[in-house]
């Protein structure tokens, strides 16, 4: 499934195009947004795969991003951050937590949780999203474009722009540093509004 080697990058895999990760959020605690039909589990509509990805609402502000494998027992669990920036939604993705079975896993040495950025629109029973790419900001900071500061870590961009500084570049650029949408589609009915 398409969302789940996406979470995997974090662990070092790829998918098509690569992603960049930030030190800092995107979001505030004043202004991260609360998106009820966000809330359920999604699944590729491409995929064979019939597992799928949990959000739910675990705070006033914030949700948690669950992936569970069958196969393996491995259960990754993510904070979520949604805010909004013009009329556009974007989606703050930090990792929190696997599990084998019962047993939490602690993370290797020496790594610090980074924020996973995608622009997302959710429309009744789809979750588009598009994730922010390392060749854009490469692309732009070569061109002497308003680049993001940014070091690289192996082959992957790790932005260190401030969150006011990353928030101006994401709303300047949010339809040429993102990859093209990519789509879930929700499992089951949409949960009720209140």
């Amino acid at each position: 499934m398409k969302v789940l080697l996406l979470f995997l990058l974090i662990a070092c895999l790829s998918l098509i195009g690569c992603p960049s990760y930030s030190v800092h959020p995107l979001y505030t605690d004043q202004d991260a947004v609360v998106e009820p039909a966000l809330e359920g589990t999604w699944s590729d509509p491409d995929s064979d795969d019939k597992e799928g990805i949990v959000f739910r609402k675990s705070g006033d502000r914030k949700y948690t991003l669950s992936v569970f494998h069958p196969d393996t027992k491995v259960k990754e669990n993510y904070e979520v951050h949604l805010v909004r920036l013009g009329d556009q939604m974007f989606m703050d993705i930090i990792a929190d937590d696997q599990t084998v079975g019962n047993a939490k896993l602690d993370g290797p040495m020496g790594v610090i949780p980074t924020h996973l950025i995608w622009r997302v629109k959710i429309s009744g029973d789809d979750l588009a999203y598009a994730t922010l790419e390392d060749e854009a900001i490469r692309k732009q900071s070569a061109a002497g474009g308003a680049a993001l500061n940014y070091q690289m870590v192996g082959d992957r961009v790790l932005v260190t722009t401030p969150t006011d500084a990353l928030r101006g570049y994401i709303s300047a650029h949010s339809q040429d540093a993102f990859s093209k949408m990519d789509h879930l589609k929700r499992i089951g009915k949409a949960p009720s509004q209140p």
